[in-house]
Formats: structure tokens, C-alpha cells, sequence
């Protein structure tokens, strides 16, 4: 059944979409108008929002949705499913209530696992008779009608985590997580691998980057050899006003792999998402201040080595990589001060160094996480659209 605070979703086919636009060192001109709209709308008394996605073994794709800031309410897992003509939803599991920020992962044997951050005042987790913790796994195992929640175990020294970003191990049963605490009035970030089963923290390691200031981590992707790419920010100065961007990488020990890699030569950066290539080339998006403020930077490391891959006019906020490993998409939001506004998913040729695709989702909005089916031939990319005052948040798919 659906639950009763689930927000508007809209699901829209886009199909015809793999045109290349050859020759350009810079983002392709749009190669498709904004298509139409295919609108559920179920009666809501709460707003969600789209947290993440992530595609499952059986090719459709689960999103999570939670609700916005300042609203009650419940989560929701959405199961989108393929068919004849696109993707329809499947069964919306209701979840406890979540914070942002909260993202999913999926096992090979189609588990989905939340690592979602829950307010200490929503009562649906304990963890040794507290008021109960600030992050846990919500596992939501095929065909089961509801989401199992595994508090995330504490560290000594450090209580609880707070918040986190990870990636499953390739047999899914750990989860590679960079943890973040809150301690005396700063953030302290550490990496560690989770048994999802249980959710205890089996071991930790520091990022391995030096700073006058605070060192996050927001992003990490699986390597191919089973460790992990973490994209770090360091602050610069102790003021934390000017920020370095860095990839550094662990093995599956949590050792590190050779010294931490600046992705960027500037003074100022914030790194937004990063993801493997088969061959071990981690692409990073980062931001720059510079002539064209907004814009953001795809950016290749190997083996200590750093290229440029391609410049979007806009943040990419979330990233996917083909199994053959000769196509990152992108999805970003463009520069309204430009005229380049609104959700877009570009197509990366890292290899050639362009973008070969650019196509706009809505012109009234901004882009949100997207995934890549398991067979690599389609995008489910989702969007923060507004139509006549309206607000939707809606999922593409881009064959």
C-alpha cells in the first residue's frame, strides 16, 4: 500500500538520446527538447524529496525519498520498474523518518541498504537505551514488505556517528563508509568498513590528510581491485575559507594507496562527486572560483596523475560510469546568470576529454542524483523541477 506521505513523483521517458556531438571541447549543445511529463500524483499530507537512487540487479532502479527540512513526516523506498513503455512504480515501501543528508547502495542479490541519518527525536532507533543514534543502515531486502533498520555502531572515543557516505563491498557485505562525528564543536571524519548485518564499525582509518582546519569527506566510490577512492575536502587555513579538493585512496584493508592527489591547481575548490572507471581512473567533479563562477570541472587521476576530463557550465552533483568505462554522465544544474539554467545530464568522453551528449531535463529547476542500470544502457536521472509555480520532483530515463 502506499503510504500516505509520499510526495509527488513523476517518471518520463526520453528515448533517442545516444546522438554524439563530435568535435567539442566544451558542453554539447542540448541534443533533445525537455520531454513531457508523465505525472503520479498520490494525495500527500507531508512533502517528500528525493534523497538518492541507485539501480538493482534485476534492472530497475529504487529510490529513496524523504521528507524535506522543517516537514514531519516519513521516508518511502520507490521501486522503479522497466517496461514496455518506460519505467513504472513498483512497490513504495514506508520507512522511519530521515535527515539529509541520507543515500542508498544496492547488493548484487538485489539488497538495498539506506545509509540514512535519523533524528534522534523520530524514536525509531536505540541503541544501548539512548534516545538512540544518528545513523543506521535501513536494509530493505528483495520481495520483503518492510525496511530492517541496523543501528551504525559507535567508535571509542567518539560515540555514535552523525552522518556518512559509502559504497558496498562487491560480496555486500561490508559497507566502506566515510563517518563523521561532531566533536568539540568540529567535524571529525574517519574512514571504516561496516558489517551491513550488524552495523558494527570493524575498523577505522584517518583520511591521511593533513590540515590547519577541518577534513571532510563526502564521497566514495569502490576501486576495482575492492578498495575504495574517498574524495576529501581540507580546509586551507585554520578560518576554513579556502578549500583544497583531494582524491585519496585506501585499499580494502583501509591501507592507503599511495599519497592523497590534489585534484586541482587552485587556491580555492570544492570537490561534489567521483566515481571509478574499470581501469581504476577515479573522475572527480570539483568547482573552481575563476572566470566563469558556477561552473564546475570533471577531472581524471591515475596513479597520481591528474587531467582534465571536460567543463560542464554547472555543478555536477552526482556521477555514473558505464561498465565499459568510455562514458561518464553528469548530472548537473547550469548557470541561470548565463542563460544555461536548469537540471541537465551530460554524457563524458574522459578518454577524448568532451562532453558528447547535454540534455536538459527541466528549465526551471536543479538536477538530483542519477543511476546506471546494471546493463549499462539506460540513465535514471532525477530532477528538482518547478512548472507554473509547481513543484515535482521527477526521474528520467534516458535510453
Amino acid at each position: 500500500m502506499r503510504p500516505s506521505r509520499l510526495g509527488a513523483v513523476a517518471v518520463l521517458l526520453l528515448a533517442g538520446c545516444s546522438t554524439s556531438v563530435a568535435g567539442t571541447s566544451s558542453p554539447a549543445a542540448s541534443v533533445a527538447a525537455p520531454p513531457a511529463a508523465t505525472s503520479l500524483d498520490p494525495s500527500a499530507d507531508g512533502l517528500l524529496r528525493v534523497a538518492d537512487v541507485v539501480a538493482t540487479p534485476d534492472g530497475g532502479v529504487t529510490a529513496l525519498l524523504i521528507a524535506e527540512a522543517g516537514s514531519s513526516g516519513r521516508s518511502a523506498f520507490v521501486q522503479l520498474v522497466p517496461g514496455d513503455g518506460g519505467p513504472t512504480v513498483g512497490a513504495v515501501t514506508e520507512a522511519p523518518a530521515f535527515a539529509h543528508p541520507s543515500e542508498l547502495v544496492a547488493g548484487a542479490d538485489g539488497t538495498v541498504v539506506a545509509l540514512a541519518s535519523v533524528p534522534p527525536e523520530s524514536g525509531d532507533v536505540a541503541l544501548d537505551g539512548s534516545d538512540g543514534p544518528d545513523l543506521a543502515l535501513a536494509v530493505l531486502a528483495p520481495g520483503s514488505p518492510q525496511v530492517e533498520l541496523r543501528p551504525v555502531g559507535a567508535v571509542d572515543g567518539m560515540g555514535g556517528p552523525e552522518s556518512g557516505s559509502g559504497v558496498l563491498s562487491a560480496d555486500g557485505a561490508t559497507l566502506y563508509a566515510s563517518l563523521r562525528w561532531t566533536v568539540d564543536g568540529r567535524t571529525a571524519t574517519r574512514l571504516a568498513a561496516v558489517d551491513v548485518a550488524t552495523g558494527e564499525v570493524t575498523a577505522t582509518a584517518p583520511l591521511g590528510v593533513e590540515s590547519p582546519g577541518t577534513v571532510g569527506a563526502h564521497e566514495v566510490a569502490l576501486r576495482p581491485d575492492g578498495g575504495v577512492a574517498v574524495l576529501v575536502t581540507a580546509d586551507r587555513d585554520a578560518a576554513g575559507s579556502l578549500n583544497r579538493t583531494l582524491v585519496a585512496e585506501f585499499d580494502a584493508g583501509l591501507r592507503p594507496v599511495g599519497a592523497p592527489v590534489e585534484v586541482v591547481d587552485e587556491e580555492d575548490s570544492s570537490g561534489f562527486a567521483l566515481a571509478v572507471l574499470p581501469d581504476g581512473t577515479v573522475v572527480v567533479s570539483v568547482e573552481t572560483p575563476g572566470e566563469h563562477p558556477g561552473t564546475s570541472r570533471l577531472v581524471s587521476v591515475r596513479d597520481g596523475a591528474v587531467r582534465s576530463a571536460a567543463d560542464l557550465p554547472g555543478p555536477a552533483l552526482d556521477l555514473a560510469v558505464t561498465p565499459s568505462g568510455d562514458r561518464v554522465y553528469a548530472s548537473y544544474s547550469g548557470d541561470f546568470d548565463r542563460g544555461e539554467g536548469g537540471a541537465h545530464l551530460a554524457a563524458v568522453d574522459v578518454a577524448m576529454g568532451k562532453v558528447v551528449d547535454d540534455v536538459p531535463l527541466c528549465p526551471n529547476g536543479y538536477a538530483a542524483p542519477l543511476a546506471l542500470a546494471t546493463d549499462g544502457q539506460t540513465v535514471v536521472v532525477t530532477a528538482g523541477c518547478t512548472e507554473d509555480g509547481v513543484w515535482s520532483d521527477l526521474a528520467f530515463l534516458i535510453e
